[in-house]
């Protein structure tokens, strides 16, 4: 029976607790981080499947914020900056930032002040919309400088050339060579309608910089004189500032303030340190204050990373919304962050799993990766303890279920959490040659030699080293300007659905640092050969391993209880059917399948795109009464394995449908699937369809009828020798007998 929730927590509460006092024993601060995913309740808009980016993902990131802000971060400032920017994405892609200085006091008093995407604002009718020039001028005074706000504006000629790439007609000066010199064309009063808002200032940018104890200014005026004109582009204008059009020795930073989408927004430049950015802020307020203004919104660059400040970032992501959580260097602050972020997500309509077609709850399918670290470089976990990276790798390797259990239906070589072994064949040979090299080193390690030892080992099977199951791109990379953090991310964990499940996983993470830091594991990597994609991909066979995982802790002073894991059980590997005869039962659950990733192939808008194929499954049948039987699948018979507790399992891989591209397109579906099941006498007992999709009956919707055959006249004879079974699977897109 699967305890209660409110059970798990306290029992996981328990187990993070004994982990922080052993960790404390040797010295070590651990912190802990992690991404978890979001949707919304009906995710239907393309911002919730394919697309990144979305007005309706923007307002659900707005609100989730304030929620945090609130009730997990009081007196923080919500801050809209710049995430990450793509290949083939025109801007950066936004990034929400909850921002919090040290000490007690607030970095901004009166939200009502802040726009904060119009989310949980109450506005005072008295307030009014205050010009650009006006904040921006009011602003300088309180800062104590004499500074004057710049106009600046958009860039007529660029925009009309931008029009005309894309196949316009704007009245662009035309040159003749009859004539030898350009001719000027008549603009109709359709065209000045359209390009006179070009001629007014876009915005008013005050430069701003400061220096020790106090700001300064400067007058920009471009080296060619005339007017400052925007970078071409769409964004905030505080990111197109043509900073290389000024003099040199020019201040080469502003803060801009311009009217977007009815509001004042401000972009805040980047500032030397943290006090800076709190004195900035409270100048800004002071400013709003005393002009009486309507709400205004928050852009620009956050302070730098400074010890003290806790930081929460909310990014788009294509399909969900991701968090990203401030490092916790114990259990209480990381319990308190998670359970606060997933009851602010439910209050604004978000969750951490979606419904598959199929009608089954699944992960939201945007991951939620596990970050260690520490502190700092010099207080760094896995510098001082040189075993305890080596231990992590060992121990993931040897139990294929912490690769499996906790991963999204996407598993195997062309993942984006590839394990050591599914990447190139040499690795985990020379992966063995490099830890025992880190393990024979002493402490504290040099970082870049870490670095240097495991990035060509920790990588996929293209060499992209972030896409490892366990990957140290974020450690000491040298070709990353954020890379040099010391942290050590592990990837083959989706999102979970609640909760209790995502800090059990992060329970199990902690407690496993904390033994190996005193006790470190050193047994050697294994070859599994076959076994890997066989036998470990089917449940009952995952969980056997899990349990010695979790044995492997009790043994080391934990009390960790397989129930806790149920529900993560239950929902990676979810019961299809269950089905009696008699005191027979036999149970069918999914098990987990690799998709293999298909060659580049052209697309209409040009480029080069890479299918998965995902056109396979595979099921798990678990017999749990004792006796002797066989299973035969569309007339193959099952491999049935025994199980270490009693009873017996098999698993299945067949073709559900035929994709336009795939692998062996002549292998045509093999469903419904025929399961019949005989006795030791060769006798049927009973025989059942598996659909794909569930069908709808009187019961419900049911992946499994009784099959509408007479017995000896079924769809698929009964084959004598079947050649498509391994190690306790049976792989019919391996038999090409031609009637399965």
């Amino acid at each position: 029976m699967t305890p209660s929730k409110t059970s798990i927590l306290a029992g996981l509460h328990a187990e993070g607790l004994h982990a922080d006092e052993l960790l404390a024993e040797a010295g070590v601060i651990l912190t802990q981080g992690g991404e978890p995913t979001f949707i919304p309740e009906n995710p239907l808009r393309p911002e919730w499947n394919l697309e990144a980016l979305g007005e309706e993902k923007l307002d659900y990131a707005w609100r989730l914020c304030g929620e945090l802000s609130r009730n997990l971060l009081p007196g923080s400032v919500l801050l809209r900056s710049n995430g990450k920017h793509y290949p083939g994405e025109p801007i950066p892609r936004w990034k929400l930032m909850i921002l919090r200085a040290p000490g007690e006091d607030p970095l901004w008093r009166d939200h009502n002040l802040l726009l904060n995407g119009g989310n949980g604002t109450s506005v005072d009718v008295k307030r009014k919309m205050i010009s650009p020039r006006k904040f921006l001028s009011s602003l300088a005074g309180e800062l104590g400088i004499s500074g004057v706000a710049i106009p600046v504006y958009e860039d007529l000629h660029a925009a009309m050339r931008h029009a005309a790439a894309l196949g316009e007609s704007p009245p662009l000066p035309r040159y003749s060579r009859t004539m030898n010199g350009f001719i000027l064309p008549r603009w109709t009063s359709s065209e000045r309608q359209k390009w006179r808002p070009l001629n007014r200032a876009k915005g008013w940018v005050l430069p701003l910089a400061r220096d020790q104890e106090s700001w300064k200014t400067d007058h920009w005026t471009p080296m060619s004189g005339g007017d400052l004109l925007l970078l071409p582009g769409s964004s905030s204008i505080g990111l197109r500032l043509p900073l290389s059009s000024l003099p040199p020795g020019s201040l080469a930073s502003a803060i801009t303030a311009e009217i977007r989408e009815n509001a004042l927004h401000l972009f805040l430049p980047p500032l030397p340190d943290g006090e800076s950015f709190v004195r900035l802020l409270a100048a800004i307020e002071k400013t709003t204050v005393q002009l009486g203004s309507y709400p205004i919104s928050l852009e620009g660059y956050p302070p730098p990373h400074e010890e003290g400040w806790d930081c929460i970032s909310v990014i788009p992501d294509p399909g969900v919304i991701e968090v990203n959580l401030p490092p916790a260097s114990d259990w209480k602050t990381f319990e308190k962050t998670l359970l606060a972020l997933f009851e602010g997500a439910a209050k604004v309509g978000l969750r951490g799993s979606r419904l598959s077609p199929t009608g089954e709850v699944i992960p939201t399918g945007g991951g939620a990766h596990l970050v260690l670290g520490g502190p700092s470089l010099d207080q760094n976990p896995f510098l001082l303890k040189p075993c305890l990276l080596p231990s992590f790798l060992r121990f993931i390797q040897r139990h294929p279920s912490l690769s499996y259990l906790f991963s999204g239906r996407f598993v195997g070589p062309s993942s984006q959490a590839p394990r050591i072994d599914e990447s190139c064949f040499e690795i985990p040979h020379a992966l063995e040659i490099s830890l025992r090299i880190l393990e024979s080193l002493p402490a504290p390690l040099n970082p870049a030699l870490v670095d240097a030892i495991l990035r060509n080992l920790l990588l996929d099977l293209h060499g992209n080293t972030h896409r490892s199951e366990v990957s140290v791109d974020k450690f000491f990379n040298p070709y990353m300007p954020n890379g040099r953090l010391g942290l050590v991310e592990f990837r083959s964990i989706e999102m979970s659905p609640d909760a209790s499940s995502f800090l059990a996983i992060h329970a199990l993470w902690r407690a496993l640092a904390a033994v190996f830091v005193t006790s470190p594991f050193k047994e050697p990597l294994i070859d599994w050969k076959d076994q890997l994609h066989t036998t470990h991909l089917l449940p009952s066979f995952l969980m056997h391993d899990f349990e010695e995982v979790l044995g492997f802790l009790n043994k080391n002073g934990f009390n960790f209880r397989k129930e806790w894991f149920t529900p993560h059980f239950d929902y990676r590997f979810p019961v299809l059917a269950t089905e009696r005869l008699g005191d027979l039962e036999w149970i069918l659950r999914r098990a987990a399948e690799p998709w293999p990733l298909l060659g580049e192939q052209p697309v209409p808008t040009g480029g080069l795109v890479r299918c998965v194929d995902s056109s396979t499954e595979r099921l798990e049948i678990l017999i749990n009464s004792p006796g002797s039987f066989e299973i035969t699948i569309n007339g193959n018979t099952l491999p049935l394995k025994p199980l270490p507790g009693g009873g017996m399992a098999g698993g299945v891989r067949f073709r559900t449908i035929l994709l336009p591209t795939c692998l062996h397109p002549t292998i045509t579906p093999h469903t419904p699937l025929e399961i019949i099941l005989f006795n030791a006498s060769g006798e049927e007992m009973g025989a059942w369809d598996y659909h794909p999709m569930p069908v709808m009956t009187d019961g419900g919707k049911r992946f499994i009828l009784p099959s509408q055959g007479k017995k000896g006249a079924r769809n698929h004879p009964r084959k004598i020798k079947t050649a498509a079974s391994q190690l306790g699977t049976l792989d019919l897109m391996a038999d090409l007998s031609g009637d399965s």
